[in-house]
């Protein structure tokens, strides 16, 4: 495979000079790993670092192929459920569990890496949740609450005395 199949890695390599540069063309076949040979190992002509095409990236490490992985990211991203989604890729629900877990952690990651400096001009809330309670203040152990007037948050310790 030439360079071009290359230009969306990177070196991974912190020390490196070509480090995260994408396309920067330093990148060469090394060799072949995984079931099948069907994962690339690349070696940066910069440093001589090795690595997996994976590294740096949720896959990495995982024997499970890109297209049952790529089909559980879908299913989970459309709101599937886990049991569902191992039932639809042909996998174990530890297997879906423990993608989630990883992908999930990488995408906080690349997250907190890439999101900064926001500045907000306008927050709306779609939903605004409140708690209505019995204060204390107004409570007594002499005046039972029902379950309706507890519903309703009328309570007889809270409507003012006729004296």
């Amino acid at each position: 495979m030439s360079a071009e199949g290359y230009s969306h890695l990177a070196c991974p390599n912190p020390e490196c000079s070509d480090y995260t540069r994408r396309g920067a063309g330093n990148l060469r076949l090394h060799g072949w790993s995984g079931r099948g040979k069907r994962i690339r190992c690349l070696r940066c002509a910069t440093c001589g670092c090795d690595f997996s095409q994976r590294a740096n990236t949720p896959l990495f490490g995982l024997r499970t192929d890109e297209d049952t992985l790529a089909a559980i990211a879908r299913h989970l991203a459309e709101g599937v459920g886990c049991r569902a989604t191992a039932r639809l890729t042909g996998v174990s629900l530890n297997t879906v569990l423990r993608f989630t877990a990883r992908f999930g952690k990488h995408a906080e990651l690349f997250h907190d890496c890439m999101v900064r400096h926001v500045r907000p001009e306008q927050i709306q809330a779609d939903e605004a949740w409140s708690f209505v309670g019995k204060k204390t203040r107004t409570a007594s152990r002499s005046t039972p609450t029902t379950a309706s007037e507890a519903a309703s948050g009328a309570t007889s310790s809270s409507t003012p005395n006729p004296s």
